[in-house]
Order: structure tokens, then C-alpha cells, then sequence
């Protein structure tokens, strides 16, 4: 009998299939789902070209703000626990303790938009796995950051050789600014290539 995977190394094995988390505090443990149809951002050139031009106003607005990674992952990940509507919680206390528990081993970051005079703009959380990024949430704390944001955390993710960006499942936001469906089994192979498999 092998012996039982740590939560950490099971979350990275189930990442690496191709599931990801959405927490039911019924649940007795943390439900990982997969889904038939999943949302990417291109990180192509033409393609991350196309989205600064649908988020311009906001790039323009941002420019004199700095790109930071884990510089306050955990004020990142209280913000992304919040969801929009300010109403229960987008991620809850365990699942958050186990985001805490994969940044301590390298996998979980925070990619930051830092306003001129240090405040924290906007914050992405993300799970980092080979060439693969699997961004789970986004929350800004000002006008215009959450999109400039992502651009330049695409931008980022090319620079550091990142292949695939999944970002699970898609929102009428995400598809105005041209997140790409694919089936599961498309998805899988860009997984599998994005960790060297």
C-alpha cells in the first residue's frame, strides 16, 4: 500500500491533472472539480496585444504602478477570499489555509499591482506548476487596476516561460476580454505540454 499524499503533495497531483478546488464547507474535505469546458488567456503575442488594446484607458491609467510577486501574498488572499457580491466567502477558511500552505512550498503566489505611494491596486492569486499557471482569483481595491493588472501578469507569466494560463472557468468579463474555451481534452494536452509530460 503507498503511502497517503500530505495535502500539499495531493493538491499539486490534482492541479496536475487537470482539477482545480471550489470549497463546500459541507463537504467533508475539499471537493476538486473537473470541468468539460475550460477558460485560458492566449499568451501569444497577438493575443496579449489584443487585450491591451480593449483595456488601454486602464493600462494608460496604471502605468507609473509596479508589478510585485508574494510581496503580500497573504493580504492578496484575504482580498481574493471575498467574493464580489461582499456576501459568505469565495475562499473559504480551510482553502485558504491550504493556499497558505502551498505558497510556504512555492506553488501558490501572488502577483500585485502597487499604486506609486504603496498601495496594494489590485491582486491576483495563482497556483504555478512547471510552465503552467492557474490563476483562481482576482480583486482590485481601485479603478482600473484589476485590468491592468492582468495584462501585466500575462506579460510577466511570458517572461518567465509560463505556457498555459488556465483560468478555470470563464465570466462575462474574462470572455469581453478574450479568455479562450477549450474542451477538456484540448486542455488536458496543453496541460500535459506545459509540465513537460
Amino acid at each position: 500500500m503507498s503511502p497517503r499524499r500530505d495535502d500539499v503533495e495531493e493538491a499539486v497531483w490534482r492541479y496536475a491533472a487537470g482539477a482545480f478546488p471550489m470549497d463546500d464547507e459541507d463537504a467533508r474535505e475539499i471537493p476538486w472539480f473537473v470541468a468539460p469546458r475550460r477558460a485560458i488567456f492566449e499568451l501569444d503575442e497577438t493575443s496579449r496585444a489584443a487585450l491591451r488594446r480593449k483595456v488601454r484607458r486602464d493600462v494608460r491609467a496604471c502605468e507609473d504602478h509596479a508589478l510585485r510577486v508574494d510581496i503580500a501574498y497573504e493580504r492578496v488572499l484575504e482580498l481574493c477570499a471575498q467574493p464580489p457580491s461582499g456576501d459568505g466567502a469565495w475562499i473559504t477558511p480551510r482553502l485558504a489555509a491550504l493556499y497558505r500552505r502551498l505558497h510556504a512550498a512555492g506553488v501558490s503566489h501572488s502577483f500585485e499591482l502597487w499604486t506609486p505611494d504603496g498601495v496594494l491596486a489590485a491582486g491576483i492569486l495563482g497556483v504555478v506548476i512547471g510552465r503552467a499557471a492557474l490563476l483562481e482569483s482576482m480583486r482590485r481595491t481601485r479603478p482600473a487596476a484589476g485590468n491592468a493588472l492582468l495584462v501585466r501578469t500575462l506579460d510577466h507569466l511570458v517572461d518567465i516561460g509560463i505556457e498555459l494560463c488556465d483560468i478555470q472557468l470563464p465570466t462575462p468579463h474574462t470572455e469581453r476580454l478574450g479568455c479562450v474555451i477549450v474542451d477538456q481534452e484540448e486542455y488536458e494536452a496543453r496541460l500535459a505540454r506545459a509540465l513537460g509530460r
